[in-house]
């Protein structure tokens, strides 16, 4: 689809050297249209864990990074059209990409123009652009965690809430505070975020249990938080047990270093359960057991991209 917006032949973009060390080019190459992408001038982006950790760690020479992005449409794939009638030239969007990949090289969010699966987009509205562009990692991440096969797998949604009360299911969220954890508990219990407005306020009905910091209980209870805990304290795994009266089966660690996993198995009840984890878990410390009844399952958001 054309438009008026005359592209230029070359951008700025960040891209690895051959050292794997990050450069601004001035010549770098405008990522071409495709049948079922758009075409975006990047107005904002955001930062978040992907970015930094597959150049530090899996250097691709060449590639183009960043991942999320705000930005205007000025190009539409034919594809594209046709799957997202709604999506319309100098349309504001928010949306991902996998950056810093060795396959599209020319494509990442930290250029001028990026170039981005028309399904893995959505129209702003009075978002702020700084927020916008925050949006994308959490939401694809979680979306994997907490529904899919291999995360929690859970069986309730907005399109399927729970409805009865008086027989609650628990999910626990340990570190509750953070963007992630913050995006997990409206998920869960309001789900009313703007992206899905147009059909109302749904919920998906679970009893959310959080653990943060006390000076963070405040937040985490206005984004929906039904118990909350200390992540520090000693009693807590045992005290979440009591609470459940030992049913706890699903659990997101979105920290996920040796306490949040002692926490989170302490947690579980006797059954055992399932447990996503938002870093690669460390090994076990000597003698330290974790329990067998408890499936571990590592996400990340590259996945909802069909990346490796």
């Amino acid at each position: 689809m054309t438009s008026a917006h005359l592209l230029p032949e070359n951008q700025s973009a960040i891209v690895q050297n051959a050292d794997g060390q990050l450069q601004l080019l001035r010549d770098a190459v405008v990522p071409k249209l495709s049948p079922h992408t758009v075409l975006v001038k990047v107005a904002a982006v955001a930062l978040n864990p992907y970015d930094y950790k597959l150049p530090l760690y899996f250097p691709c020479p060449g590639t183009t990074g960043g991942s999320d992005f705000v930005g205007t449409i000025v190009r539409i794939g034919a594809q594209a059209a046709r799957d997202r009638p709604d999506l319309s030239l100098g349309d504001l969007i928010s949306g991902c990409i996998y950056g810093w990949n060795p396959e599209t090289p020319e494509n990442g969010s930290f250029a001028q123009y990026v170039r981005a699966d028309a399904q893995l987009v959505f129209r702003v509205g009075s978002y702020k652009l700084e927020d916008a562009a925050t949006f994308n990692a959490a939401f694809a991440t979680l979306c994997l965690a907490l529904w899919h096969s291999d995360g929690l797998e859970l069986v309730h949604s907005p399109a399927n809430p729970l409805h009865d009360a008086s027989q609650p299911i628990y999910v626990f969220v340990y570190g509750a505070s953070t963007a992630t954890g913050t995006m997990a508990l409206q998920l869960l219990k309001f789900f009313n975020m703007y992206l899905l407005t147009r059909f109302g306020r749904l919920r998906s009905g679970y009893s959310t249990i959080a653990s943060c910091s006390p000076r963070s209980f405040d937040l985490v209870r206005s984004y929906g938080a039904d118990h909350i805990f200390d992540y520090a304290g000693p009693e807590t795994p045992s005290t979440i047990r009591k609470l459940t009266e030992g049913t706890l089966s699903l659990v997101l660690d979105c920290i996920s270093d040796h306490h949040s996993i002692t926490v989170c198995h302490g947690a579980i009840g006797r059954l055992g359960g399932r447990l996503a984890v938002l870093e690669v878990p460390p090994e076990p410390r000597p003698g330290e057991k974790r329990r067998k009844a408890i499936k571990q399952f590592f996400v990340t958001r590259s996945s909802a991209l069909a990346c490796p």
